[in-house]
C-alpha cells in the first residue's frame, strides 16, 4: 500500500531463510477449546493453542489442544525446518470497561468503540489524528473529556505481560516420529511462556499476540 520505492528482497547469510507469523486474540474462554480465537497465519503455521476453560478443541488436521497452563502458548508448524534461528514478540492492548462518551482522561490512550454520529472534525476535536479517518478500533490520545456528536470510545488496559519467551531448545522439536505415534501431520513445535516481572502469567484476555518465528530451511546452514 505504500507508495514508496521499499526493497524488494530480504537478504540473509542463511541459506533458504524463512520467516514465519501469525497473531491471535486471547481467548480462554471460547468454544474452540483453542484458547485462543481469530487466528491469523502464514501458510506455514498449522495450529497455536493456548489454556481454555472449555473442552479441548480439535484442529482440522487432528491435533488437541493439551490444554496447557495459563501464560503457555503452543504453536506448531506444518513443516520441519533445520534450525530456529531467532523470532519476536508483541502484544496489542485488550479495551477496558464499556464505551463512554464522557468522563474520558485528558492525555489517556482510547480507541473507538462506536464512530456514531460523531464527524470526524468532531472526532479530532476528542482527539483523533487528524489525518486518521474515523472507524472502530482507532485508537487517539484524548485531549477533550466527552465525544461530541454520540460517538463512544473504550479505554485500554494492560495486557498483563512483559514478554514471551521460547521454552527449551526449539531445535529438538521438530516432528522426527511423524506418522509413527500420531493421526495428524505437523512439523516442528514452539513451547512459548509468557512473562510479568520473571513469573509466568496469563496473557489479560482480548490481549492481540503477535508472533515471528526466523527460520534456516536447509541442512547447509550459514
Amino acid at each position: 500500500m505504500s507508495n514508496r520505492r521499499d526493497i524488494q528482497f530480504h537478504y540473509s547469510p542463511h541459506n533458504k531463510a524463512t520467516v514465519l507469523d501469525c497473531s491471535f486474540i486471547v481467548d480462554h474462554t471460547n468454544g474452540s477449546g483453542f484458547g485462543i480465537r481469530s487466528l491469523k497465519k502464514s501458510g506455514r503455521v498449522a495450529t497455536v493453542f493456548m489454556n481454555t476453560s472449555a473442552t479441548p478443541g480439535t484442529s482440522t488436521n487432528g491435533q488437541i489442544n493439551p490444554n496447557p497452563a495459563a501464560g503457555y502458548i503452543l504453536v506448531t508448524l506444518q513443516d520441519n525446518y533445520n534450525t530456529y534461528l531467532g523470532g519476536y514478540s508483541g502484544f496489542v492492548s485488550p479495551p477496558s470497561g464499556s464505551p463512554i462518551s464522557s468522563g474520558l482522561t485528558v492525555g489517556q490512550a482510547y480507541t473507538i468503540a462506536s464512530v456514531g454520529a460523531s464527524t470526524q472534525a468532531q472526532w479530532v476535536a476528542a482527539g483523533l489524528a487528524p489525518q486518521i479517518a474515523a472507524a472502530p478500533n482507532a485508537s487517539f490520545i484524548a485531549k477533550a473529556t466527552s465525544i461530541a456528536g454520540g460517538g463512544t470510545a473504550l479505554a485500554t488496559q494492560f495486557s498483563g505481560i512483559d514478554h514471551i519467551e521460547v521454552v527449551g531448545d526449539a531445535n529438538q522439536m521438530n516432528n522426527t516420529l511423524q506418522g509413527a505415534v500420531q493421526g495428524f501431520s505437523v512439523g516442528q513445535s514452539f513451547i512459548l511462556a509468557c512473562y510479568k516481572n520473571g513469573v509466568l502469567t496469563a496473557p489479560t484476555d482480548n490481549t492481540v499476540i503477535g508472533l515471528n518465528f526466523y527460520m534456516n530451511n536447509s541442512a547447509q546452514g550459514v
